[in-house]
């Protein structure tokens, strides 16, 4: 940490200065600019200042900073919270090279990936978000954002885009940071039957399962609107493919289902609408019968 006092001699002669964009760490920061997942088995990047306040508000702390000059004079109430040893000033050339956003406001940071906590069941839990296959990384991360703003407690992943991704990670204003997941991977049938034991494990433990489906769409099962349903109870939600839906091996397994109704003139609504209402009516529930 650092002094207000020394701050400007600090900047000119005790930070890294990276000149070059072919330096090792720039490098290293431009390898997460391909494809959606984290390339490095240990560390994601996040970019922007939202993300890192964000990160700390979590409680979890950057490796790695890159970072400009210009920010650091504009945010010096939050370059303190950093360590001097992580922080290598860059110009903005250098920045732009590294990070995937088009115009970055001026730092990026390297995260270990072993700092965000797995799921691990608590008894105090309540409310758990299951999403199957979801491939959008924006769908992804507002997902997540959404779940959070709900009181979520935890969310299931079978597969699809990663929440470390840069796209989710931007898409969630940093909710991934703040809500438990637990990512299942590997093949189709893997990834399922690995969701459906930890699904009926919560089901065993008297949570209630809902699986949604299209308004519009026929189903064998019977189907409730979603504020037709008890949420005060312990409860699962399953949310599925953009164009998929829930695999047939979810849907058989757990026999409630829920809707949005909605105009036969469209067939189905977007996955990240749809968890809008129904993630929220838990809450409209709760605050309801408190001023009762």
């Amino acid at each position: 940490m650092f002094d207000n006092k020394i701050f400007n001699f600090l900047i000119e002669n005790t930070f890294l200065k990276i000149t070059s964009k072919n330096n090792n760490l720039v490098k290293r920061f431009r390898s997460f600019k391909r494809g959606s997942s984290p390339q490095d088995q240990d560390f994601f990047c996040i970019e922007g200042t939202h993300l890192i306040k964000e990160l700390l508000k979590s409680g979890k702390n950057p490796s790695k900073i890159l970072v400009t000059e210009k920010w650091l004079r504009k945010n010096q109430n939050l370059s303190k919270k950093f360590q001097q040893s992580l922080i290598n000033i860059v110009s903005e050339e250098v920045l732009a090279s590294a990070i995937s956003t088009i115009n970055p406001d001026g730092i990026a940071a390297l995260v270990e990936i072993s700092s965000i906590p797995n799921y691990h069941f608590n008894s105090n839990d309540d409310f758990v978000l299951v999403l199957d296959r979801i491939q959008d990384p924006g769908n992804m991360g507002n997902l997540f954002r959404t779940a959070l703003a709900a009181g979520v407690d935890a969310i299931f992943l079978a597969g699809g885009a990663h929440p470390l991704g840069q796209k989710v990670l931007r898409a969630s204003s940093g909710a991934v940071f703040h809500l438990p997941f637990k990512r299942f991977e590997g093949t189709e049938e893997k990834t399922i039957n690995s969701l459906l034991k930890s699904v009926s494990e919560l089901s065993n433990v008297g949570f209630k399962v809902f699986s949604t489906s299209s308004h519009n769409k026929s189903s064998k099962k019977p189907s409730k609107p979603y504020w037709e349903i008890d949420w005060s109870k312990s409860t699962v939600l399953i949310l599925g493919n953009e164009g998929q839906g829930i695999h047939d091996k979810i849907q058989e397994a757990f026999s409630e289902t829920i809707t949005i109704p909605h105009s036969k003139l469209v067939e189905s609504l977007n996955v990240a609408c749809v968890a809008v209402p129904l993630l929220l009516e838990r809450k409209r529930v709760a605050y309801t019968s408190k001023r009762r």
